[in-house]
């Protein structure tokens, strides 16, 4: 016997996340979780895809359903507070509020002025008087966050030395590098972080941008495989220097009928 053929159609990845945006807007983050689970069976590394199910988990409070999405997330991107906040959340769940408490500090230095991640640190530190005193990470992801890159630069090349484990130390460096123009030492650095994670966008995204032809080429996959249509880095760093690629993906006939393909 012989297997019948799955006809399939193919479709813009910008319609079927735009499709995908809609439902987690208008608060369906049930019906949008198995249509992010499409795009990951068609580009099982795809950043953008990790993050729209967090967001999904974080509407529905599916705290150890996130765990590991976090996970991921944040070995291609440590310096991302929502999953640094779906950990927090998690180990709140579970009663660990000592790992929620390092999980919302992280959070927080990444992303000071968010305001259920500054709830998160109130409510996970009990009798401090000031538990969103901005602590060194913190003021130097201001400075990152306001674009001021020689000032984040002198701020975070400190605390990478005093923090050489912390990635999101080390991403936060490299992008300042980057963007104050300082291309040799953001190459070295890229180069040295991708050789410790070889998912890191950042990493593989500097390489890219101002490393030589070898440089280039190495970095055309894992960026294809992370974040094919450059969605993602268009959001962190900036539409104006990342170009959008049109990407399809292979939809069954079901799939395609919900969206009206």
């Amino acid at each position: 016997m012989t297997a019948r053929a799955v006809r399939t159609s193919q479709v813009p990845l910008a319609a079927w996340n735009q499709a995908i945006d809609d439902l987690i807007q208008s608060k369906r983050a049930a019906e949008a979780i198995p249509r992010i689970r499409v795009v990951l069976k068609n580009l099982p590394r795809h950043l953008p895809s990790y993050f729209r199910l967090l967001q999904a988990i974080w509407l529905l409070r599916r705290w150890d359903e996130g765990q590991d999405w976090a996970l991921r997330l944040l070995r291609a991107d440590p310096c991302n507070e929502l999953a640094w906040g779906v950990l927090a959340n998690a180990a709140e769940q579970q009663g660990n509020l000592a790992d929620a408490r390092r999980y919302w500090v992280r959070a927080f230095e990444n992303a000071p002025y968010n305001q259920q991640i500054r709830a998160g640190m109130v409510r996970t530190t009990p009798g401090k008087a000031d538990p969103l005193q901005l602590t060194p990470v913190a003021f130097a992801s201001l400075c990152r966050m306001d674009g001021r890159w020689p000032r984040a630069v002198e701020l975070y090349t400190p605390l990478q030395q005093e923090r050489p484990h912390r990635m999101d130390v080390q991403c936060a460096l490299l992008e300042s590098l980057w963007r104050a123009e300082r291309p040799e030492e953001a190459l070295h650095l890229a180069a040295h972080l991708v050789r410790q994670e070889s998912n890191l966008l950042i990493g593989w995204l500097v390489s890219a941008q101002v490393g030589d032809e070898t440089d280039q080429a190495l970095a055309q996959a894992p960026l294809a495989a992370l974040d094919a249509d450059g969605e993602y880095m268009a959001v962190r760093f900036g539409s104006t220097l990342i170009s959008s690629k049109l990407v399809t993906i292979g939809l069954s006939g079901e799939e395609a009928a919900w969206l009206g393909a």
